[in-house]
């Protein structure tokens, strides 16, 4: 076939091209569904605002209108101002939506709470006073008068690096009861026992310096201790928890 006549052929088969104001129906076409819908949507009251443009005179030709170019721009801003407007009210519609409460967590289970029974002496005043008191009773000569003095301690508070006489720390205690017997001692836990003989265990005897690391306590038979424990305890009897001791009488 001559090329002329093979163009020209396939030239029969492409579509005619739509007249531009056909063109323009469909994209109004378009635009007015999405107006519509705006409207569903917001209600009469929020139809576009602004002035609306004219309606368009009918084409003979065609039946459908035979828009100028200004009045298709008017229209399709008409859309356009629509379709924004829509969208800034869903927007605002979603921001302002209250969310789904949050429950709150249940509270924790009640625990249980161990009820510890103390004995006191009931002052004078009307106060009362926990003292720990011990049957030991304190052995004759200076050893006597070691662990009488400490024993009149028990309840006085702890401060640390005091010596007495209304506070002690626990190498304060033992260096105030021993100079009552004209020992002098160093006011230094670890110094104190290094002046002292060391008692094998099973022999202890009160009076004898009871060592831990960082703490010296006096024995005062039985068990039992005389210390200056902590801040919250102060001066008290105590059972022996152990350490070495050493005697120095």
């Amino acid at each position: 076939m001559h090329r002329a006549d093979r163009g020209a052929e396939l030239n029969a088969r492409q579509p005619l091209p739509r007249p531009p104001h056909v063109q323009a129906r469909h994209r109004i076409a378009a635009g007015t569904a999405a107006l519509a819908l705006y409207t569903v949507w917001l209600g009469p009251s929020a139809a576009v605002a602004g002035p609306q443009p004219k309606a368009p005179a009918v084409n003979a030709e065609y039946g459908s209108p035979a828009l100028t170019l200004d009045e298709q721009e008017a229209l399709l801003t008409a859309y356009e101002r629509a379709d924004r407007a829509y969208r800034e009210h869903q927007s605002v519609a979603a921001r302002s939506r209250p969310e789904a409460a949050v429950p709150p967590a249940p509270a924790p289970p009640p625990t249980a709470s161990k009820t510890t029974s103390t004995s006191s002496k009931s002052s004078k005043s009307g106060g009362s006073t926990t003292k720990t008191t011990t049957n030991v009773a304190p052995p004759s000569g200076a050893a006597g008068t070691v662990v009488s003095f400490a024993m009149a301690q028990v309840g006085k508070r702890y401060v640390y690096a005091t010596a007495g006489p209304n506070t002690y720390d626990c190498s304060g205690l033992v260096m105030a009861a021993y100079a009552k017997v004209g020992i002098k001692l160093p006011h230094q836990s670890e110094q104190i026992a290094a002046r002292g003989r060391k008692v094998p265990s099973g022999q202890w005897m009160p009076g004898d310096v009871i060592h831990t690391s960082g703490h010296v306590a006096i024995y005062i038979g039985n068990g039992k201790m005389v210390e200056a424990a902590n801040p919250s305890a102060g001066v008290r009897v105590a059972p022996v928890r152990g350490g070495t001791a050493y005697r120095f009488l």
